[in-house]
């Protein structure tokens, strides 16, 4: 029997350790969070990576966001994103 989950999926339930489920969720493209976050969600949870299920929600949220007259997301929700994002990124670097 052949595997068919998608490769990055594939890469997220077999990383070994949070660092590398965040590196993985850093890279995921939007369409494929926005496709497959209840798997996503239900690895990050069955892991124990509680602020991986919680980027993806955020993540998810700013994506299905009703945009401003200029195409921008509210400000609010866009800033906590993106300093969701940079925390992880600085996880996933080892900065402390």
């Amino acid at each position: 029997m052949t595997d068919t989950m998608l490769p990055i999926l594939r890469q997220l339930h077999d990383a070994d350790g949070d660092r590398a489920r965040a590196d993985v969720l850093l890279r995921m493209p939007d369409a494929v969070a926005l496709k497959y976050h209840p798997v996503i969600d239900a690895a990050c949870r069955k892991a124990g990576f509680e602020a991986g299920w919680k980027f993806l929600a955020m993540r998810v949220s700013l994506c299905l966001a009703v945009r401003d007259q200029a195409g921008q997301p509210p400000a609010d929700l866009a800033d906590m994103a993106e300093r969701f994002r940079a925390a992880l990124a600085e996880f996933v670097a080892g900065v402390s």
